[in-house]
């Protein structure tokens, strides 16, 4: 349900307004409706925000990202280490930062001067490993090396010139010597190596040079005269590097357990105060006084009038009042709903928040959807793993997200197994085969006339329930087109209902004549109350209820498929083989079942049930409020 809002005033003596604020931040209940501006400008702000901040980079240095595990104990050490006065505050923690920052930048700094040494170092090896076996040859022979950076269309060309160069500077006694290998590296990239005599060194570098090529050479520090002696240097550096990153990756990881969670408790602490100075700049003064005006839930009003005027007495004067019809747009919606419910809200976190005083869906979403999704996983031996599969991650209570679906998947795995039980079918038919265990209402997969016209009784029903929440929201708000067009879509499917009843003569002919009433009446609402368009909207009623087909449909699917596994069993008996892939298709049809099952049946509320009555648009309903429980995580 949506909870009923208040406008609240506080009117304060300006002499206690910090104080007063402090408190509201304290009691995190107040919606103020004024902009926090992020443009606004203090002295103070300015600081706090340089500080946060830095507070954020220094996190962000860390690498550390463990909001969840913030503890509440965290949050209070460093906010009781906040007493001083803000300037004094901002002071020291900068101090601290930033020589905690000089050391922490040493660490990185060679941190990311090591990556970067051993990701060149292992280029170059692997460029050397193409040449070694050449290298080592030619070097053996006492000969000049060197690599080269070249156009690989070019190699021909520089390999002749290269060629008539040293036969020219080659004495006629002597023989010339000129060997080569080339390595395409990657697109156009290629390396060739050059062997020759010492005395044509000269001569391979003015030829090579000619032709823009540029000389290979190791990273500095590595550099040698001969190319195996940089091979390795290069090996042995690589061998040294990966354990002085390890020490410098632990060191962080340390510092990070250490300091991660101070740091995050200083940023949400500089946060809040930085939130509370926008409060206490954005309030209206006038004179000794100042206002503060906002929303507050009428479920909390007592408790934080008793406790304001317990603290500041009379120097805080209060009103509240409830909000007009024209001011229903402008109120922030707040949910709550029973424990039993509360998980299922998390539907309506894909969707804008309903506007206030419009109608909350959840307890109907907790009621349908295990019951729509369990219709069509329709298995027990399913359900039970699906069980298993809810309550681990039910478990995980730090993480909100998982714990409610884990929740959610509790209802499905029982309504899987209900619904298994009436099918009969426990993995497919291994029930039936070990224990001869019968369906208690039918075998899906073999009546499936029966289930497809149950599912379309269950959409009409579904349907029906949604086009009622929207009759009596339309009638709430006053607003004739809405209750109309929703009375006519009623009147239209009550009419088909008792033509096909009528049709099969389970009643009166007489009610035919009623369900031919009931459609002229219908179409007369639909007409006045939306036009062509609410005659439209009937006809998208109705394949509205048709679509719910799709819960026998895919249910179908997921049974046929179990079957098909036992029959792996059946071709290839008791081995290994029809074990696995009986296994597998298992697997397979698990997965499935809960996406598709999941998937569809949120679809049957989220298009089908809720464009019934459901208006988004409404506001968060932001409490001005200190982070709590999970609430510090960083947006």
């Amino acid at each position: 349900m949506i909870r009923d809002m208040l406008r609240f005033a506080i009117w304060g003596v300006s002499s206690r307004k910090t104080e007063i604020i402090e408190s509201l931040h304290d009691f995190g209940v107040l919606h103020l409706d004024f902009p926090r501006s992020t443009d606004m400008s203090t002295p103070h702000l300015d600081k706090l925000r340089l500080l946060r901040g830095k507070l954020l980079g220094m996190l962000e240095s860390l690498e550390w990202k463990e909001w969840a595990s913030l503890k509440d104990s965290d949050i209070e050490h460093a906010r009781k280490s906040m007493r001083l006065p803000l300037d004094e505050i901002i002071s020291e923690v900068n101090e601290s930062l930033d020589q905690f920052s000089d050391r922490l930048i040493s660490t990185l700094n060679e941190r990311n001067s090591l990556q970067e040494l051993h990701h060149k170092l292992k280029r170059s090896q692997d460029i050397l490993f193409h040449f070694h076996s050449f290298i080592k040859e030619e070097t053996s022979q006492g000969v000049f090396v060197s690599l080269w950076w070249v156009e690989r269309e070019n190699i021909p060309e520089i390999l002749s010139t290269l060629r008539n160069e040293i036969v020219q500077a080659t004495p006629a006694k002597d023989r010339e010597y000129l060997r080569h290998h080339s390595y395409r590296h990657s697109g156009d990239e290629t390396l060739l190596a050059i062997s020759v005599l010492g005395q044509d060194a000269d001569v391979v570098s003015r030829v090579l040079v000619s032709y823009d090529a540029i000389r290979w050479k190791a990273p500095a520090g590595f550099e040698r005269e001969v190319l195996l002696d940089s091979v390795d240097a290069i090996k042995e550096e690589i061998s040294v590097i990966p354990r002085r990153l390890e020490e410098l990756q632990v060191n962080l990881r340390e510092t990070a357990l250490t300091w991660g969670p101070k740091f995050a408790a200083l940023y949400i602490l500089a946060d809040e105060k930085l939130e509370a100075l926008l409060v206490e700049n954005a309030a209206h003064s006038l004179d000794d006084a100042f206002l503060i005006e906002g929303w507050i839930p009428g479920d909390e009003l007592e408790l934080t009038v008793v406790r304001l005027k317990e603290q500041f007495g009379g120097n805080v004067f209060i009103q509240w009042r409830y909000p007009s019809a024209e001011e229903w747009n402008y109120v922030p919606t707040s949910l709550s709903n029973r424990a039993l419910f509360k998980p299922f809200e998390i539907f309506l976190k894909l969707l804008q928040p309903p506007r206030y005083k419009t109608a909350d869906p959840t307890a109907v979403i907790a009621l349908f959807f295990p019951f729509f999704a369990g219709c069509m996983v329709g298995d027990m031996g399913y359900g039970a793993l699906i069980l298993l599969l809810g309550l681990w991650l039910y478990g995980k209570k730090k993480k909100k997200i998982l714990s409610n679906v884990g929740y959610i998947f509790i209802f499905l795995a029982f309504w899987s197994i209900f619904w298994g039980a009436a099918y009969g079918e426990f993995f497919g038919d291994l029930a039936h085969r070990l224990f001869h265990l019968n369906p208690l209402w039918l075998e899906r997969s073999h009546a499936v006339m029966p289930v497809m016209i149950f599912t379309v009784v269950l959409g009409a029903a579904h349907i029906i329930l949604g086009l009622l929440i929207g009759f009596y929201e339309g009638v709430k708000t006053k607003n004739r087109h809405v209750w109309m067009e929703k009375a006519g879509n009623l009147l239209v499917i009550f009419a088909l209902i008792c033509a096909l009843v009528g049709l099969k003569g389970w009643l009166p002919e007489s009610f035919f004549t009623m369900a031919i009433s009931l459609l002229i009446l219908g179409l007369v609402f639909l007409i006045a109350g939306g036009g062509i368009g609410g005659l439209v909207e009937s006809f998208g009623s109705l394949g509205n209820i048709l679509s719910y087909v799709r819960i026998a449909a895919i249910g179908l699917s997921s049974a046929i498929l179990a079957l098909v596994a036992s029959k792996f069993v059946d071709v290839f008996g008791l081995s290994i083989l029809g074990l696995f892939l009986a296994l597998c298709i298992h697997l397979l049809n698990f997965v499935l079942a809960i996406g598709g099952s999941s998937i569809h049946a949120a679809r049957l509320h989220y298009v089908e049930f809720m464009g019934k009555f459901y208006v988004g648009g409404g506001k968060n309903y932001r409490p001005f409020s200190r982070r709590r429980e999970l609430r510090w995580k960083k947006e």
